[in-house]
């Protein structure tokens, strides 16, 4: 998972991390009964995340104390961005209030 601090121009610490929705529901389906499944795997409970269409293929996170947004789709090359060009995207995600939290 690709993670990076920075700082706005208003002297706001940040943090900025990648969400990828399969990677979590992998995670989150790693914890297994011990033994072998009696029945159907299915009966297992899988959890499966409702994510969507515009977050499917993961979003960036950007959290500032008790401020989080999102941006998708993720930015190529985002973890390379000046601190500047990163407050910039913060901007991004605000204006597009379907995938603010």
């Amino acid at each position: 998972m690709s993670y990076r601090r920075f700082t706005d121009s208003e002297g706001r610490a940040w943090e900025a991390w990648e969400v990828h929705p399969l990677a979590v529901e992998r995670r989150m389906n790693t914890a297994r009964p011990d033994g072998p499944l009696d029945g159907e795997r299915r009966a297992a409970g899988e959890f499966r995340l409702v994510i969507p269409r515009a977050l499917r293929d993961g979003w960036l996170t950007f959290q500032a104390s008790s401020q989080t947004v999102r941006l998708a789709p993720i930015p190529t090359g985002w973890t390379h961005l000046s601190d500047e060009e990163l407050s910039v995207l913060v901007t991004q995600a605000n204006t597009k209030p379907q995938l603010v939290s």
